[in-house]
């Protein structure tokens, strides 16, 4: 079906996917067809990937998903969104743009660049082998194949993947096979003077002996006399669970001291494992495999040889085995960095209940981590409300991994309502009247959706509360309501008045 005539040297990969496809019978060769899309869609997206970390202006929303791409088990990703993650990274590279690359992944329709349908039609290929039971007719699939070789001709015309590279993900037969890393040392080829550069320059420090030595420094100083009776009792009684220490994020000091605090007591417990560090912005501290690496390495007191081969959860859980008369306890400041990352520590919660691993977390309250914890304390302070920087900061932070962004052109008008709406709610509250979010959206015109995220990110601040509806009388004569309230227009849309009411305001005042 694909004839490989050209004198280019294609990746091996590439090679043995194009001899399987013309191993089968065209009308059963679905699969193989796009076995082999998706291995071109991956090597093109690695070439992608070298050159935004090369030539490219880097943003802080891709070297975030460069990061979860490279921690992440190996295929968590499938091949049509990597393409696309690409495309998008190298949307202003001066270098790709002015060579022939470009075309593979962008291309002119009218006045706009969208993405190169000759490539994008192969993650559209999946989609419907997926949707056709995985087969389709042998006429699409000769058609597809007559695609994928044309595809292939112009690829090996412009010696698209010449590339001299040794990183992890990409080398001298192209793509490798792997975008996750596993050996540590990879993540040296990756340091340079970039901003991604650095990242990995972070990472690599905080894999090192030092950086949990300097982590520890900060308990020497702290006063066992400040940790709360609820957190003491906590660890003493249990052997399982995690309770969460709330702060004002105003209150910066007190928290400091909580923290080292909290950890002396934690190092002086004969009986305890201890794990504690504070999640930081940069690197990968604040993601579960750093603290999985961290338990592993903490747990292996006999020094015992571990598989490679074997997932690190599993490592931990024979190790946990060997050592049930030890309590063990993760201490972590700042827990509300990266709020949503998908590889955020919290994600991991049931896993260390599961093992008997005890966490206790200090940070900022929002509501998205109230599942995550079986006990909790909140550290009294007067209720302030952010400055308008401070509240940008944390909205950076909340939106960093949820999105939108304020660094991608076509989310970037969302990211400035949402900091609209910020100032307009920061200006209510000092006031010093409550502010409820379906009333204040009525008045601004605001969609309440984007109401309810300003107050999601203010929760920390703020108090939180929730109301009944205002309720309207029905005239009963005419058997309408005789005054018009807020619920009147809901009970109309329902047709219907014997129905429970369970709407509610949500509301936030100082």
């Amino acid at each position: 079906m694909i004839t490989t005539t050209w004198e280019y040297d294609f990746p091996p990969s590439i090679l043995e996917k194009i001899a399987a496809v013309n191993a089968e019978d065209p009308s059963y060769a679905a699969d193989e067809l796009v076995e082999l899309a998706e291995e071109i869609l991956q090597q093109i997206a690695a070439v992608g990937m070298f050159q935004y970390l090369n030539f490219a202006p880097q943003k802080e929303v891709y070297n975030d998903f460069l990061i979860q791409l490279f921690n992440s088990s190996g295929h968590d990703y499938n091949a049509g969104p990597l393409f696309r993650w690409a495309a998008n990274m190298l949307k202003e590279c001066p270098v790709t743009r002015s060579s022939p690359r470009f075309s593979f992944f962008w291309e002119k329709y009218g006045d706009k660049e969208v993405l190169s349908h000759k490539v994008h039609r192969l993650a559209e290929l999946r989609n419907s082998v997926m949707h056709g039971f995985f087969v389709l007719p042998p006429e699409r699939n000769i058609e597809e194949a007559a695609h994928i070789q044309i595809l292939l001709n112009e690829l090996a015309n412009v010696s698209f993947f010449d590339i001299a590279a040794d990183y992890h993900f990409f080398g001298l037969t192209g793509f490798t096979g792997k975008w996750n890393i596993i050996e540590n040392v990879d993540w040296n080829k990756l340091m340079s003077d970039s901003p991604f550069g650095k990242l990995c320059d972070r990472i690599v420090h905080e894999q090192q002996e030092r950086f949990w030595i300097e982590e520890e420094t900060v308990f020497d100083k702290g006063d066992i006399n400040h940790v709360p009776i609820e957190l003491k009792e906590f660890v003493k009684l249990k052997n399982q669970g995690a309770m969460a220490l709330w702060t004002h994020p105003a209150d910066i000091a007190n928290t400091d001291v909580l923290y080292a605090s909290t950890g002396n007591w934690l190092k002086s417990l004969s009986d305890v494992v201890f794990v504690g560090y504070a999640l930081h912005d940069k690197g990968m501290s604040y993601t579960g495999n750093f603290l999985m690496q961290r338990l592993l390495q903490v747990l292996n007191v006999q020094n015992k040889t571990l598989s490679k081969g074997k997932k690190v959860e599993d490592q931990i859980k024979a190790l946990r085995n060997d050592s049930k008369d030890k309590k063990v306890v993760v201490l972590i400041q700042h827990f509300h960095t990266a709020l949503f990352s998908p590889l955020h520590v919290s994600k991991w919660a049931n896993f260390l209940f599961e093992n008997n691993i005890m966490l206790v977390a200090i940070g900022h309250h929002y509501e998205h981590f109230n599942s995550f914890f079986n006990a909790q304390r909140v550290i009294e302070h007067p209720q302030v409300a952010p400055s308008l920087d401070q509240a940008l900061i944390a909205l950076r932070n909340y939106l960093r991994f949820k999105g939108p962004s304020h660094e991608r052109m076509e989310e970037r008008d969302d990211v400035q309502l949402l900091e609209k709406i910020l100032n307009t709610v920061l200006k209510e509250l000092a006031t010093g009247k409550p502010i409820y979010a379906r009333r204040f959206a009525d008045e601004y015109e605001y969609h309440i959706e984007y109401v309810h995220e300003i107050f999601a990110l203010l929760y920390p601040w703020v108090k939180s509360s929730r109301e009944v509806f205002e309720m309207d009388k029905v005239d009963e004569f005419f058997g309408f309501p005789s005054e018009m309230t807020e619920v009147t227009p809901i009970y109309l849309a329902l047709g219907r008045r014997d129905v429970k009411l369970e709407y509610q305001h949500k509301v936030i005042s100082l």
